[in-house]
């Protein structure tokens, strides 16, 4: 993307950060860059299909009961790919007649971490006209990392970061890994913007190190739960990003 500090918009965004003192960009990787979530509904989906068609159960009552115990099994079995064999157990329990093909099937929620994701559009443009503007960036995202990593390199998103911070897909993503990626980049967190989808994860935890946030609310409602703090500027898109800048304070 040479030539991409002349852009206006660019150049005025960068003048801008540079205003505001911000000198590093961190950003959330899943529905953040890339398209994560369709991924996950495309084979929930698949999953449910399979199994109502193989064992009779109710199509919708099982695609309702998968949406709502996938939400609940997250709260302890955070991001970990294992937490989809709890799920299922669940499954199998409460609905008794299809639990062989509830088992047999499960390799299809499995595909989820092999299907290449879609970037968002504007994502490379964003990460490279911020680089242009001298921004340091970062990635912090909470995935398991090997899944993490391929994601990264398969976008290409990889080639823009000078720092990736993987949140423990054990664990919840906090301010800790927001700290520390700032800290590779060798940037004070209040000389930080905090790009992300996770209010809880991404902006609240971000913006506790003293950057500046803007959020762009997740596809997933548990992910949207909390206190939206002051001074957020929220977007609806990826596109409107370099708006965004424009509203921080």
């Amino acid at each position: 993307m040479k030539g991409i500090e002349y852009d206006p918009l660019i150049r005025q965004t960068n003048e801008k950060l540079g205003e505001l003192g911000v000198k590093g960009g961190l950003f959330d990787l899943d529905d953040a860059l890339i398209y994560t979530s369709e991924i996950f509904r495309r084979f929930m989906a698949e999953y449910a299909d399979a199994v109502a068609a193989s064992s009779g159960v109710d199509r919708t009552d099982f695609a309702r009961r998968l949406a709502v115990i996938n939400d609940e099994e997250y709260v302890t079995g955070k991001v970990n790919p294992n937490r989809w064999n709890k799920v299922a157990a669940r499954l199998a329990g409460e609905f008794s007649a299809a639990a062989d093909s509830i088992i047999s099937n499960l390799s299809i929620l499995f595909k989820i971490y092999t299907t290449e994701p879609r970037l968002r559009s504007g994502a490379l443009g964003i990460l490279s006209g911020l680089r242009a503007g001298g921004i340091k960036i970062g990635v912090v995202t909470h995935s398991n990392e090997d899944w993490a990593f391929w994601k990264l390199k398969m976008t290409g998103i990889i080639e823009y970061q000078d720092a990736v911070v993987v949140a423990d897909q054990d664990r919840d993503k906090t301010s800790e890994h927001w700290r520390k990626c700032a800290k590779l980049l060798g940037v004070a967190g209040s000389n930080c913007l905090v790009f992300g989808d996770n209010l809880k994860g991404d902006i609240i935890s971000g913006m506790s190190i003293g950057a500046r946030g803007m959020w762009m609310p997740s596809p997933w409602l548990v992910y949207r739960e909390g206190e939206v703090p002051e001074g957020v500027v929220q977007i609806g898109e990826l596109d409107e990003f370099w708006d965004g800048v424009s509203r921080l304070t």
